[in-house]
Parts: structure tokens; C-alpha cells; sequence
């Protein structure tokens, strides 16, 4: 039965993850955004958390134009570019100790799935084939693709597709203000890379390539 919640998603080509209804955007600006019917709106969450530092920032359109009126694409075993020399030069500049080099990525999912495939080509290069076990917290999101799915700790995120990945192992995640205890947080903190650990020793260190959580 069709409802004027459903009508609109059902008549769109564009595929939903449900049925709801919801409001169309017309415009955004800083941290607000309107509908076509000019409804206002907070934007309190950045988008999913990508919109940082607000919507239609003029520094940010001003900068993309600009490139884009040079050139709008670069293959990145063709040519290299100045912004993005620039941007990995600055990036570098704020990482610690020797973490120097910078791989750029189109969003988190195949960031979070390229550092997986670094890890292991680097255990591969490096004679320890044997390493390849990614250890990560439940609960935990890491992404959509199929590799990020492996090591994410939701069940509804990956039970559908149980059969075409692997296994990974996971620890609780920390839930530091709902443990009922009297521990400091250093004492805390201590509890938990227990854990981890621990898990280290039960799957076997040899067989251990990472450990990744979400900060």
C-alpha cells in the first residue's frame, strides 16, 4: 500500500535504504540548512560527521573553483599536482615521529580498506605471510566495503555478509562511564589493553597483523 510517506521514495529512481519520506534540501550555510518549503535546520551532527567546518564554506568553494577552472582531474601515476603536494606536506607536518608519507583517499570506507591492504602487502614484502589477523572492538563501524564490513562490531552491519569474509577478531570496546567500578583511568586503561593482550596471545602473535579502533 502506497502512503504519502512512501509516495515519493517509491516513485524516485534513486535507491533508499527505507521508506521514509524525507524533507528535500534547497540550500545550506555554515551549520543550518533549509528545505524547499523554507524550513530551517541545525545541523548538529556535520552531515555524517564530514561537514566540520560547515556547509558552503566560502573559502573552500572559492578553492575549488579555482582548481577546477585549471583542471578538474589528475592521474595520480601520470602526473603529480601542487595542491595535493601542498595538503600532504601539511598533513606530514602534523603526524608524529617518522609517519611522513600521505596516500590520499576519495572517503573513510576505502581509507580504512587501503590501510588494511598496506598492512598486509607490507607483512607480505617483508616475509611474514603469515600475519594477517585484524583485531578491532565490538562495538565498532569501520565502513561499507567488504574488507572494512570484517573488522566492523555490529551484527546487523555484518551478518548478511558473514559468508564472504572473514572472521576477525574483536575485544569489548572501552565503556569507561558505564563501568561500575573504582578504578582510575589510568587503572582503566590498563584493563583494557589487558584485553587486547590477551587476545594477541590467543590468536597468536605471529598470526596478529594489526589492531584498529576508532579514537
Amino acid at each position: 500500500m502506497m502512503t504519502d510517506k512512501t509516495k515519493n521514495n517509491n516513485q524516485s529512481n534513486l535507491f533508499y535504504l527505507d521508506n521514509i519520506d524525507r524533507p528535500e534540501l534547497d540550500r545550506a550555510e555554515g551549520i543550518y540548512l533549509w528545505d524547499t518549503s523554507g524550513k530551517k535546520y541545525i545541523d548538529a551532527s556535520s552531515g555524517p560527521m564530514v561537514s566540520n567546518i560547515g556547509h558552503s564554506n566560502q573559502n573552500v568553494l572559492k578553492a575549488m573553483k579555482k582548481q577546477m577552472d585549471r583542471s578538474t582531474f589528475g592521474y595520480r601515476l601520470h602526473f603529480k599536482n601542487k595542491p595535493a603536494e601542498e595538503l600532504a606536506s601539511m598533513t606530514a607536518s602534523l603526524m608524529p615521529n617518522n609517519l611522513n608519507k600521505i596516500f590520499f583517499t576519495s572517503g573513510g570506507s576505502e581509507a580504512v580498506e587501503s590501510c588494511l591492504k598496506l598492512a598486509r602487502q607490507f607483512a607480505v614484502v617483508t616475509n611474514k605471510k603469515e600475519r594477517w589477523k585484524i583485531i578491532s572492538l565490538y562495538p565498532s563501524y569501520h565502513g561499507g566495503t567488504l574488507g572494512a564490513v570484517a573488522i566492523t562490531g555490529m551484527k546487523p552491519f555484518v551478518d548478511p555478509f558473514s559468508s564472504m569474509i572473514k572472521n576477525m577478531p574483536k575485544i569489548p570496546a572501552p565503556t569507561c562511564y558505564l563501568d561500575q567500578d573504582e578504578l582510575s583511568d589510568h587503572e582503566r586503561g590498563i584493563k583494557y589493553a589487558e584485553m587486547l593482550r590477551k587476545e594477541i596471545l590467543k590468536q597468536g602473535p605471529e598470526s596478529v597483523l594489526a589492531f584498529i579502533f576508532e579514537p
